[in-house]
Parts: C-alpha cells; sequence; structure tokens
C-alpha cells in the first residue's frame, strides 16, 4: 500500500457518487469494499461524506443536487487553476454546470459537460489534494468516458487538460487512451449501439477488487444489477459494470497479477 501525496494537473484525482439515499449508498459501498464513512455534521458540508480505506480518504458521497437527479459516480480532474479550466472549458466547446466555488479550506471545484454531454468535475487543491490511495482493491484504478463523439471529445480535453490522445482497435471497436505527460491515466470509447438513445456521455468510475467473481456476487446480494461483464482485458485484467441499488453505474477492475 502506497499513499498518494499530491497529484499532477489533468490527473483524476477523487470520484464521488451522488445518490438520492445517502444511507442506503453509504451501507451498499462500506459493506462492498470495507469502506468506513466519515460524515461531518456541519451545515457547510451539506451531508457530504468521505469513503475510508485503511485510514485514508478513497472517495466521497453526497446527496443528489436536487430531486429527481439520477444516482451517479461523479470523476475529478486535478488543476492548479480552476478558473482557468473553466474558461477553457468554455472556449472548447464544453458547457458550465457549476462555476468554480471554494470548499471550505479544502480546495476549489467547478463542474461542467463536455461537448458529447458528459459531466465531470474540476479540482484545484488546497488542504485536500484528493483520494490517499488509488490503483488498488478499493480504490479508484481507471476512469473512462463512454460518448457519443469520440472525435469532439479528443479535440475538448486535448485543449482542456492537455491530454493526448492514442486511438487502437479492441475486438471488434476503436478504444482511446489518454495520456498526460505521457502518462497513460484515462480511456474512452464510443457508447455502444445497445445502449438506449437517451443515454447521455458519461464518465466511468472503476473501483479495484481482489477477486471479480466474489464481488459481482456480493454486489448481487446487496441488491444491485450486473450490466456488462465478466469481461476479460488480456495481459491486464477482468472487468464488469453494475448498477448500485440506487441506480449509480460503477464499473469493478480486477488487475492480473
Amino acid at each position: 500500500m502506497s499513499e498518494f501525496t499530491g497529484y499532477a494537473p489533468g490527473v483524476p484525482c477523487w470520484v464521488d457518487v451522488s445518490t438520492p439515499d445517502l444511507d442506503a449508498s453509504t451501507d451498499f459501498y462500506t459493506e462492498l469494499f470495507g469502506w468506513t464513512a466519515v460524515f461531518d455534521e456541519s451545515e457547510d458540508y451539506g451531508g457530504y461524506g468521505n469513503f475510508h480505506l485503511h485510514g485514508k480518504e478513497v472517495a466521497g458521497i453526497g446527496p443528489v443536487y436536487q430531486e429527481g437527479m439520477p444516482a451517479a459516480w461523479n470523476t475529478y480532474i486535478c488543476t492548479e487553476d480552476v478558473a482557468k479550466t473553466t474558461e477553457m472549458v468554455r472556449n472548447s466547446g464544453g458547457t458550465i454546470v457549476a462555476e468554480p466555488m471554494q470548499i471550505m479550506n479544502e480546495g476549489r471545484m467547478a463542474a461542467f459537460m463536455d461537448p458529447a454531454g458528459a459531466y465531470i468535475c474540476a479540482w484545484e487543491p488546497i488542504d485536500k489534494m484528493g483520494a490517499r490511495l488509488a490503483n488498488e482493491p478499493g480504490t479508484l484504478n481507471w476512469s473512462e468516458l463512454i460518448t457519443r463523439d469520440t472525435f469532439s471529445s479528443k479535440e475538448f480535453y486535448g485543449d482542456v487538460f492537455g491530454w493526448t490522445a492514442a486511438s487502437r482497435p479492441m475486438d471488434d471497436m476503436e478504444y482511446t487512451t489518454f495520456a498526460e505527460n505521457g502518462h497513460v491515466m484515462a480511456g474512452m470509447m464510443a457508447m455502444p449501439d445497445a445502449l438506449p438513445v437517451d443515454v447521455p456521455s458519461y464518465w466511468l468510475a472503476y473501483l479495484g477488487v481482489d477477486n471479480l467473481d466474489a464481488a459481482l456476487l456480493e454486489s448481487a446480494r446487496l441488491g444491485a444489477a450486473q450490466m456488462v461483464g465478466p469481461t476479460e482485458v488480456p495481459g491486464m485484467g477482468n472487468f464488469a459494470i453494475i448498477t448500485d441499488p440506487a441506480g449509480a453505474t460503477v464499473g469493478l477492475w480486477e488487475s492480473t497479477p
């Protein structure tokens, strides 16, 4: 186990789940991943809490912003200047959902949608850098954009975060990886035809597990529905995608030893 001490700009640094049922979602994820949930009762935090693993923050949880919104996992990209990032989003065809705001003394964030409609956040750390653990079971292992417009997405994320895109065939589709300063840290694929036309582009968080089959059985026992997989990525690992009891979609990833 290695603890992160900081993230480079342009790297996914945090994920959280927005849910209409905080208690049920908290119970689901603490049981599935062995997390401990810590909530600050102050009104300033608005019911937001943090999931801890081995005493370290690894993800967050909070209520949906307004009644009727669906549950969802949200991805945050590290930035040195969230105001500058917001302007770059605006100038690159994105839509600002939330202007830069101060979150206590933890950092500054903004939320936006890319030109294809995928929701994503930017995070400028002050005291809170993001997840303290990653790339191991019970933590964020991979971030993936499922989009209806791969071409505009390559341009947008290149302009806003400086990402370099590289595409290659994978089975019967094309898969794109995004690299920041030569380091591959996110992926992208076209929206599968099997999904309904009203499903918007979205970012998918993959959380690590020790044993994928066991995690799928446990998630089903806890009320989740299996959407995809298990599927092998040769030489890398196995994944599946589930919908939690509140309706949020999340990936499970078992790395190859």
